[in-house]
């Protein structure tokens, strides 16, 4: 039967190849499930750039693993723009063999104008079979393409002093502390001073300093007194032989509100029983205003008195006043007009002695005036009355006379006899 103990041979040998096939997958399986975290390293090649510049790594990654990895590479920070070498690492992966290593290296470019300073990036690795991530971070230090103020000068407390708050009214005074700390002799040096926000502030101070010398400079600023209050940075430049040095330097400050209502100037003038008094109030100040003024008067003065604008009247401590509440814009004035008058009364008594000389004038010369006398006898009680009507000129040219004679009984009866 050698054509049945063939075919039992190719079954044995096709079920022992079946076994082995089988096996293999359990095996990675079980390789992956055993992985063994993979480690990362980062070492600068070039970490110190410009704000245009390049900045270059190389990143190490290394698989303990008894199987090759692929692993994908990432940095989140959109601030940078990141490339490797050779270009596919980044973009397709990092192929590592078993208990091997590899090193790629990254490079780091600016997308963003980064001020001078130290500026953090972040880099991602993970691995593909393994499932597992890594993140490092490292520093990469933005330098100016202009020089340092700290090569020229040494550190002080405070290079540029300006008060934080200033009175428009006042001569500002900026102070700038210079130490030179090179044994170099700066022939140029130029100090720029302007506000950001407005136009207060622009000025220039020129000098020059000579090695290891220490300087104070300055520049003296009178702002316009009607300036309104606000809040602004001076922003300071230092510039050697026409290069400026990095940083700029900036100085927050605040213009303060200020207000004053005062009179401004009074005038009184008046004739015939009138009198006129206009004082003129400014606002001496750089914001709105309010103030009530106040004049004193009295009750039968108020009488007579009259005013542009219109009073009000108050009293304090016994005492009556005039008062005006003012509202005034920066710089604006207003008059009050007091008129106090007694021409009405000089014009009653006028009045009054036309209406006297009048009435002496239409009134009759000749007047009656009745007069009475009495009389009693002896022995008899009774009183005998003589009336009288006597006439008489007003203006003394003599009098005549027209009497009676009438007769007094007793018990409070009376009779005349003509």
């Amino acid at each position: 039967m050698p054509g049945q103990s063939k075919k039992g041979a190719f079954l044995a040998v096709l079920l022992s190849l079946l076994f082995v096939f089988s096996l293999i997958p359990s095996a990675a399986a079980q390789d992956e499930s055993n992985a063994q975290g993979f480690t990362v390293s980062l070492t600068a090649i070039n970490d110190s750039i410009l704000v245009d510049g390049q900045a270059i790594f190389e990143l190490a990654i290394s698989n303990p693993n008894s199987y090759p990895e692929k692993f994908r590479i990432s940095a989140p920070d959109i601030e940078w723009s990141v490339q490797s070498d050779p270009l596919y690492h980044y973009f397709s992966g990092v192929d590592v063999p078993a208990f091997g290593s590899e090193t790629v290296r990254l490079l780091f470019k600016p997308t963003v104008p980064f001020t001078p300073g130290l500026r953090a990036v972040n880099i991602f690795v993970e691995s593909v079979r393994g499932k597992q991530s890594q993140s490092i971070s490292t520093f990469v230090n933005i330098r100016s393409a202009y020089p340092l103020i700290m090569e020229y000068l040494a550190a002080v407390s405070r290079i540029v002093e300006i008060p934080s708050q200033i009175d428009p009214r006042q001569e500002l005074e900026i102070k700038v502390n210079l130490i030179n700390r090179n044994p170099k002799n700066i022939t140029q040096m130029r100090i720029s001073l302007s506000s950001v926000s407005t136009s207060l502030i622009r000025e220039d101070i020129v000098t020059d300093l000579r090695p290891l010398e220490n300087k104070v400079v300055s520049a003296k600023v009178r702002l316009d007194p009607l300036t309104p209050p606000t809040q602004d940075t001076l922003k300071v430049v230092i510039f050697v032989d026409n290069k400026p040095l990095e940083p700029t330097i900036f100085e927050k400050f605040e213009v303060i509100s200020y207000s004053e209502i005062k009179p401004l100037k009074s005038e009184k003038h008046g004739s015939f029983f009138r009198w006129v008094d206009e004082t003129t109030y400014v606002n001496d100040g750089n914001v709105k205003s309010q103030k009530v003024v106040e004049q004193q008067t009295s009750l039968l003065k108020a009488l007579f008195t009259k005013s542009n604008p219109t009073s009000f009247s108050i009293s304090k401590d016994g005492k009556r006043f005039n008062a005006w509440e003012l509202s005034l814009e920066p710089q604006e004035t207003v008059t009050i007009e007091v008129v106090e008058s007694y021409r009405s009364i000089f014009y009653l008594l006028i009045l009054a002695l036309i209406f006297l000389l009048l009435y002496r004038f239409f009134q009759s010369p000749v007047q009656l005036i009745k007069e009475s006398s009495a009389i009693q006898g002896r022995p008899s009680p009774e009183k005998q009355v003589f009336p009288a009507l006597r006439q008489a000129h007003r203006y003394g040219q003599g009098s005549n006379d027209c009497r009676g004679r009438a007769r007094h009984h007793g018990h409070n009866e009376a009779g005349y006899h003509l």
